[in-house]
This record gives structure tokens, sequence and C-alpha cells, in this order.
């Protein structure tokens, strides 16, 4: 049991809280100079209740006051008791990731923040197991007023998009909630795996540019392929005379490779001379140009000179001819004797191979090797890849089943949770029937192997408005404070910030729940911030709380909270 006692500064900067057990208002009033109730600080209040609780103050209104309005150096002191334990916790905005505590006197000094709130989680739960931590339980017991009370689940800021957390719901129920954790984290390594899965198949159909089915069949045809050569050189490695020849036959196939290109460059040769046929290899105009050169212009007078012109003509005719005659002797014998030297090379090549080949496996040693060498990366790369995929994929299915296995452990809980759920549901009936005047309203637990896992149904007389869903959470948070089955596992302290934002009846028959059932929260503690002015005057005789009996502090717009008035950063 948790029950909160005084809130302060060191030094003093804003009015010390104290609280009590049973209820306890904080009240936003008019005054003489002003009938409005709103930025008096009563949920600023809440906020520095909820920062000396040990909330981030990344995600708290405190980091946005301006340094000149409250130093960072001003200790926010909380007092509470734990059972029979007196607590104080110390907490500036400077050194917020290093609280302290002070237990029966002792102090300690926490050197981050997660050491002080797993002090306080064994402060709380003691040796319990199945715990949630401190601060996720405090989720549905402080709701951040900006989850604008919508759902009995989600407590926190409705722009954060914090995902669901069941955690503290089911604690509250004495449903230990580690197997929907579980269930949660396991979830979270299949959606991972998934992803990774997904690109790989990606990758392997970019790789092979056909499906991931073709592909495995396309490996297992390369596998054969490997093994198959593999085998052959490994035969050709065994032989006795294979390091005798295998010197010899990588030399003969170099030299054939040379010879053929030579063979092929002096037959492109060839071709090109046997083009030219019969005598007409330069035309007269040439040879008039040429002629002029050596006769010092005599070409201009061609006409006149034609025999001599063309028989230095045929000259020059006789001579390239006789030119590319001998070049294509020499071509003609080189490419005869190419041949005879392939023959003999290609002759002895198959000599030296019928040593080493087998069956017809290798035709050229070099090629073979290269050709291995390719095809054993091509298939150790999709392997991988394929392996890698099944391996993903038996991953998942293994993580589904132990999920599964969670799940079903989760249900087993809950089903042996039922005398409490019926007791919590009972208390849901008991405020909606005076709150609302009937009891059409249900609760539900439902366990699925869905990604969230559990879900919670809560359905009241005409829900689904804006004010009838805040009244939903009151109901869901009021009846597990109050709920004799669900004693044993709540701390004993519950806060609403300005949660009543519902039409007038509404809240006066909430009120008056209060006030019914304020006996039974003498042990427990609720805290209320509210708005005077929502009580309207003709309404006042039909409440049956004493306002200022339960009032603990009151701010106006000349009694602000902070005692000034600012602008937040």
């Amino acid at each position: 049991m948790l029950i909160l006692q005084k809130l302060y500064s060191e030094p003093a900067t804003f009015s010390e809280i104290f609280f009590r057990e049973g209820i306890n208002l904080i009240l936003g009033e008019t005054n003489q100079t002003s009938e409005k109730t709103n930025g008096v600080g009563k949920s600023l209040c809440i906020e520095f209740l909820n920062f000396s609780l040990l909330k981030e103050l990344s995600s708290s209104r405190l980091s946005l006051i301006p340094e000149a309005e409250f130093s960072r150096t001003i200790e926010v002191c909380l007092d509470f008791k734990i059972g029979e334990k007196s607590c104080t916790l110390r907490r500036s905005m400077a050194e917020h990731s290093t609280p302290s505590l002070t237990v029966n006197g002792i102090s300690t000094k926490f050197q981050s923040l997660q050491d002080a709130t797993q002090h306080m989680n064994s402060l709380v739960f003691g040796s319990a197991s199945h715990v949630p931590s401190f601060r996720t339980l405090l989720g549905p017991l402080l709701r951040d007023e900006r989850s604008e009370f919508k759902s009995i689940i989600d407590c926190f800021d409705t722009k954060l998009n914090i995902p669901s957390d069941y955690t503290p719901h089911l604690y509250l129920l004495g449903i230990a909630p580690e197997p929907y954790i579980k269930a949660k984290f396991l979830q979270a390594e299949i959606d991972g795996l998934a992803k990774a899965r997904s690109k790989l198949r990606k990758d392997i159909e970019t790789f092979t540019g056909r499906t991931l089915s073709d592909a495995k069949a396309d490996l297992n045809d390369l596998s054969a392929q490997v093994s198959k050569i593999k085998s052959a050189i490994d035969q050709l490695e065994q032989a006795e005379s294979f390091e005798l020849v295998k010197d010899e036959l990588i030399d003969l196939e170099r030299r054939i490779t040379e010879e053929q290109v030579r063979l092929s460059v002096d037959k492109q040769e060839l071709s090109k001379i046997n083009l030219f046929k019969g005598d007409n290899y330069i035309d007269e105009n040439e040879v008039a140009e040429l002629y002029s050169r050596f006769k010092l212009g005599l070409g201009d007078l061609i006409m006149r000179e034609l025999k001599e012109v063309m028989k230095f003509k045929q000259s020059i005719d006789q001579f390239q001819a006789t030119l590319l005659h001998a070049r294509r002797d020499t071509l003609s014998e080189r490419i005869s004797a190419s041949k005879k030297k392939l023959k003999i090379l290609d002759a002895r090549y198959k000599e030296k191979l019928q040593v080493v080949d087998h069956d017809g496996a290798l035709k050229s040693l070099k090629t073979t090797i290269a050709t291995y060498q390719s095809k054993l990366e091509e298939y150790s790369r999709l392997n991988a890849l394929v392996t890698k995929h099944d391996e993903y994929a038996k991953t998942i299915k293994s993580l589904k089943q132990d999920r599964l296995a969670q799940i079903t452990d989760l249900e087993v809980m809950i089903k042996e949770a039922e005398p409490v759920i019926h007791g919590f549901q009972q208390e849901i009936l008991a405020v909606h029937e005076y709150v609302m005047g009937n009891r059409k309203c249900f609760f539900e637990i439902n366990v699925s192997d869905k990604k969230q896992v559990v879900s919670y149904e809560l359905r009241i007389f005409d829900d689904g408005s804006h004010s009838n869903e805040r009244e939903k959470t009151f109901f869901y948070d009021m009846s597990m404070l109050l709920s004799k089955a669900s004693e044993e596992f709540h701390p004993g302290f519950l806060v609403h910030d300005n949660i009543f934002d519902v039409d007038q009846d509404t809240l006066i028959r909430s009120l008056n729940y209060l006030a019914e059932n304020e006996e039974r929260l003498s042990n427990r503690q609720y805290i209320l911030t509210l708005n005077s002015d929502k009580l309207h005057a003709d309404e006042i005789d039909r409440l049956k709380l004493d306002i200022d009996l339960c009032r603990v502090a009151s701010f106006t717009k000349d009694n602000r909270f902070l005692k000034r008035h600012y602008q937040e950063i």
C-alpha cells in the first residue's frame, strides 16, 4: 500500500500540499478578480507529483517551465508511506537523473533514474515475482491529462503514439503479465525476422531473376554441376600422371591458342589481298597526279602523252602485282605451316589429355578449373541466401510456437483469475447503476494470437461520446481501486486530473458515488482535480460530497500553484 502524504519543494517555492487517505480534491476556483478557473495550476500540481514519482523529465511539462520562473536546482519533494515505511523522494530538474530516496531516515543518492525505479520496485512489490515496473504500474493510476481519457488501456499523451501496454492492467487483476510480456517480445522478434526474410527473398529474386521456388530448383542443378566437375578434378588430381602432364597440357593450350590467333590474322590479310584482281590497281587520274610529280607538270599535257603515261601506269601495276603476289605466296606458306603446326599440337594435346580425361568431363584444363570456380561461387552465394532464408523461416515457425505457448499460459491464468475478474465486473456494474441508473454494461478480457495478444472490452450505456468515454475510464479506474478482488495487487492510490468533462447530472452522480463510498476509501486514496465552476449553483443541493471537507488545495488566478504567471517554453 502506497499512501501519498505531502508534496513540497526545497527551498519552498510553491505551497505545500498535504494528502490524506480517502478523497483529496484539488480545486480550481474563481475569485473576485476573475471567474476563470483554467490555468491556475491544478494540472501542473499533478505534473510535479508525477515528476517526484520518477517520471522522465523529457516527457514532463516541468521541462517547459522557463528557468527564470522555476530554478532547475529547486528540489521537488514527496513524502509518502509504503506499508510502515516512511519515505521521501527528492529530485531537481538539474539532477533529474540522480534522485535521492530517504527510507526511515536512511538516505540513498541514486546514480541513475533506472536505479531509483528499481529500488521503488523492491519497496512497492517486495520479493513478489512477475510484477510490472514501478513506472509502468503508475500508468493507469496517474493518467496523463493529455491522454484525454479516451481509452481505459492507453494512459499517455495521445500525440506520443505509445503502444498499448496491458502489463499493469493484467497485474491489477492478479494475472501475472509475464506470458503477455514474452508473447509481445516474441512477436517483435517475429516481425524483425519476417522483414529480414522478405528482404532475402527479394535479394534471391534479384540475383537469379527467378522466383524463390525456381531459384531453389536452380540451386539443386548448380549443386549437381559443381559436384560433377569437382569429382572429375579430384579424379585428375589422384592420377599418377597428372602432375607430369599438367604443366605440359597448360603449355600446349597456350601454344595452340597463340597459333590459332596467328592463323586467323594471316587468313584475314590473305582474304584482303585476294580482293585485288586483274591489273587495274591504279586509276588514270591517280597516275596523272603521280606522273606530274616526276615530269614537272607534264601531267597537264596528259592527253598528248597518253601512250607514255599508260606505259608508266603499266610499270607501276606490274611492280605492285609483284609485291602482292609475293605477299600472297608468303601468307599461303605461313597458313599452311600454321595448319600443320596446329595439327601436330592438337594431336599432342589429345594424346596428353587421354591420360587425364575421364568420360569427356574435361575438354580444357584451364577452362574447366575456371568454370568450376565460377560455378562454385554462384552456388555458394545462392546457397547462402537460400539457406539463410530457410533458417529465418524455421526460426519464425519456432518463435510462433513459443509465442502460442505463452498465449496458452495467459489464457490459463485468465481462466484461474475468473473470480477476481467477476468481482471487478460486479464493482463496475455497481458504479454504472449508481451513475447511469441501469446495469447495461459488461467487462470482458479476450486473448487471441493476434499481435495485441490480449484486449479488454468495457461497454457502458450510451458509450462512444466524448463525455461517456471519460466516464467509462472513471468507472474502470474507480472499480479497480475499490474492488476487494484486486485489493491485494493495487498500490491503493489513484489520481484523476480533470477527468470530469461530462454533463452536469453525470458529474453530480459521480461525485455522489464517491461520497457514498467514502468509508471504503478510508484506507485508500483518491486525488481529483476539479474546477469549482463545473458545479452549477442550482445543482449544489443535490451534491452529497462535502467539497470543503475534501479540499486539500485550491488555486485561483491570484493564487496560482507556482505563485506566478508564465508562458511555457
